[in-house]
């Protein structure tokens, strides 16, 4: 235990002393408290939701930044303009004589866009460059329809505003969960699971890259006569593990601490963002922990099969593949909680560690199915750690070609 500890302390301390690591971390922890402080230094009325103190300043912005459109209406169809700014909110319409007027002012970018209205069903827009996003066309199809009907209708001799009344009916409806928000978990689960992800690639790699650092200086062979190999791998997983929710530790906390100040000029905005619930919080600190530990020791033994750091990738790409397919499984199962292959991901330990905490989020398992997906983990996590040791220790001491995972895993059959 005693050698273990120093292993650890050793490991730990050389986290916190890269500059990479305080460097990434101070930087992002920044980046948080900088982008959350945002509403401070710069206007985002636009898209901030409006309180009583803002009204009239988002009034006056929203003045000056009116979006121009131009119409020709030779018939007057629409003799109405209020049903335009109805229609297109902060907006200044422009009514012209002829179709060349039309055009002139579109080329020109004097005005966003222009109508040429020829009848209550026909239309013509026209538009410098269209975009993806243009809404334009839709909206004023819609007023062109109802300006249709209440035509229509009127000339039937029936009241247009008691017909519409009827159609346009408000329905107030109120939601009620008796299990899990599913809609707001999704976003939870999909950071957490982002999470996780970075965790993993990140230090995993790290972990093998210094573990082949030391091979091919021959500082390893120094350490595995010196202390047991069960000490040497599992202390430096376990640094940086501990390394790693230091980190995301310090830029949630950076990003908590920084929305609790700011929190009155977001107007409650991000409120939803930084309520996870409980359920899957401890999901994430059981799985995302056990399943960065399992990831970790095979990184590990993986760093130890090759002598030269520029081998790394050819070493852990098998275990790199299998991971991004989990990946990729979760983010499928974000939106089929409940689906048959997410289910049976959930109890391999390779992909339990996100798969569990989507089933969480949408409320697609049961705490007997979480208990045994757990103690799985939990199991494979303690056998790819004593197998990694094993293997780091076999592996260590091999120069020259790497070794083959194939061959790696004979040998671990051959001393059981």
């Amino acid at each position: 235990m005693k050698q273990f500890l120093t292993v650890l302390k050793f490991e730990v301390a050389n986290y916190f002393q890269k500059k990479s690591f305080i460097i990434s971390t101070v930087i992002i922890a920044l980046a948080m408290i900088v982008g959350l402080s945002l509403p401070n230094f710069i206007d985002m009325s636009a898209i901030l939701p409006n309180q009583d103190k803002n009204e009239t300043k988002a009034e006056k912005i929203l003045e000056e930044d009116k979006t121009k459109f131009a119409i020709y209406d030779e018939k007057n169809i629409i003799s109405n303009q209020e049903k335009l700014n109805a229609y297109f909110p902060n907006s200044t319409w422009k009514v012209v004589k002829n179709q060349d007027e039309l055009n002139k002012l579109v080329e020109d970018q004097g005005v966003e866009a222009g109508f040429s209205v020829k009848s209550l069903t026909e239309y013509d827009y026209v538009v410098q460059n269209t975009k993806f996003d243009d809404e334009n066309k839709n909206i004023f199809d819609e007023l062109l329809k109802k300006e249709y009907r209440e035509n229509k209708i009127t000339s039937e001799g029936i009241d247009f505003n008691k017909v519409d009344k009827i159609y346009n009916a408000q329905i107030d409806s109120n939601v009620e969960i008796l299990g899990k928000d599913s809609a707001n978990n999704y976003f939870y689960a999909y950071i957490l699971i982002f999470i996780i992800y970075m965790m993993i690639i990140m230090y995993g790699q790290l972990i093998a890259m210094g573990i082949t650092a030391e091979k091919s200086n021959r500082a390893i062979e120094v350490l595995v006569t010196s202390t047991n190999t069960n000490n040497l791998i599992f202390g430096k997983v376990i640094a940086g593990a501990i390394a790693s929710i230091a980190q995301v530790v310090v830029i949630m906390s950076s990003a908590l601490i920084s929305y609790k100040v700011n929190s009155e000029v977001w107007n409650g905005m991000l409120d939803s963002i930084f309520k996870i619930p409980s359920e899957l919080i401890v999901t994430f600190a059981i799985f995302g922990i056990l399943g960065y530990l399992f990831y970790s020791f095979i990184f590990g033994a993986l760093g130890a099969l090759v002598s030269k750091t520029e081998e790394i990738g050819t070493s852990v790409g098998p275990i790199m593949m299998i991971f991004m397919v989990v990946f990729f499984i979760s983010m499928y199962g974000l939106t089929n909680g409940d689906s048959t292959l997410l289910k049976v991901c959930s109890y391999i330990p390779f992909a339990s560690p996100m798969t569990m905490i989507v089933r969480v989020a949408t409320g697609a398992v049961t705490s007997m199915e979480f208990i045994i997906s757990a103690l799985i983990l939990i199991v494979s996590t303690v056998l790819a750690g004593m197998g990694g040791a094993k293997i780091y220790r076999m592996a260590t001491l091999m120069y020259g070609n790497p070794v083959k995972l194939r061959n790696a895993l004979k040998w671990l059959k051959s001393e059981k």
